[in-house]
């Protein structure tokens, strides 16, 4: 069996090390120019939430109690189109309770809102401010620090968690894989101009659980071979990974064959979460097999 795993580990390395270089040369270059080191949503700036009632929805609502999606689509791209005639950044477009529209973008004036509205009223008829929300760059700010520590406490906990389950050497490995996923999704959003909002630290804790949990997978098989093996820990770890290469291949296709339809069929408002979760997702499962494994054969070397 080829060793390509283990052997060619400074190859993996560079490759990753490579992704993470770039995706910070982004995230500097995005703050030297725009003042912020991604494209943050309003959950993270403060901005508008308003809550529309379409009069042409809640006619076909109240008849089949659905709002079509060509209705839906039409509409919903209305809406854009005139709340970036106005200037207005960060337009996220959402649907409540099946018919309402949603729409979050950067902070209206009084007199933007009454010019968003009457803009509106002309492209799709008749409608109502069901609910019409401020939110403050203070809590935006706040919300961004509380993110910082979900992740963090996440990781932790991970660690804590790995090591007892294996050894320190192992949750130490299995770390550094989960950082070497956060930060490449970190810097191809960057790249990518991908909106970070509070769905993209879902997409993010969503990415970590995975990504561990096909480490995890690898790392109990490495040590079962353990038990039964006498040969180098290197040759161990190699074989291990090509006996659940079939599986990780497997597991990680089927989910990304699911986020790509959603991300493709899925509509406007999920393409940045489906996004996030694609390069995480194909990522975390490379970690698994192309980090972590040589990262926990490295530390057991080192610690002989």
């Amino acid at each position: 069996m080829k060793n390509i795993f283990i052997r060619y580990k400074a190859i993996w390395f560079t490759f990753s090390t490579t992704l993470i270089v770039l995706g910070i040369i982004s995230m500097t270059s995005n703050y030297i120019n725009k003042g912020a080191i991604f494209n943050f949503g309003i959950d993270f700036t403060g901005g508008t939430s308003l809550t529309l009632s379409v009069d042409e929805a809640e006619k076909v609502f109240a008849q089949t109690k659905e709002v079509p999606s060509s209705l839906r689509e039409k509409t919903n791209g209305l809406i854009e189109e005139s709340a970036k005639a106005l200037g207005l950044e960060h337009v996220q477009l959402t649907m409540a309770d099946r018919h309402y529209f949603m729409v979050r973008t950067s902070e209206m004036t009084a007199k933007q809102l009454d010019q968003f509205i009457e803009t509106l009223k002309q492209k799709v008829g008749s409608l109502t401010i069901v609910e019409n929300d401020f939110i403050g760059g203070s809590i935006g700010n706040e919300l961004q620090k509380q993110a910082v520590s979900i992740i963090g406490v996440a990781i932790f906990l991970l660690l804590i968690y790995i090591t007892f389950r294996f050894e320190f050497w192992a949750a130490l490995a299995a770390i550094l894989a989960l950082v070497h996923d956060t930060l490449i999704t970190l810097g191809l959003t960057a790249i990518l101009g991908i909106q970070v909002d509070g769905a993209f630290v879902a997409a993010i804790l969503t990415i970590l659980g995975y990504s561990i949990n096909d480490t995890i997978v690898i790392f109990d098989r490495i040590r079962e071979n353990g038990k039964t093996m006498t040969d180098a820990f290197s040759a161990i770890a190699e074989l291990s990974i090509w006996q659940t290469l079939t599986r990780s291949v497997y597991t990680v296709s089927t989910v990304l064959i699911v986020l790509a339809s959603i991300y493709f069929f899925g509509g406007a408002s999920l393409k940045d979460f489906s996004l996030v979760l694609i390069i995480g997702i194909f990522f975390g499962g490379y970690s698994s097999i192309f980090i972590a494994s040589p990262l926990l054969v490295m530390f057991k070397k080192w610690s002989e």
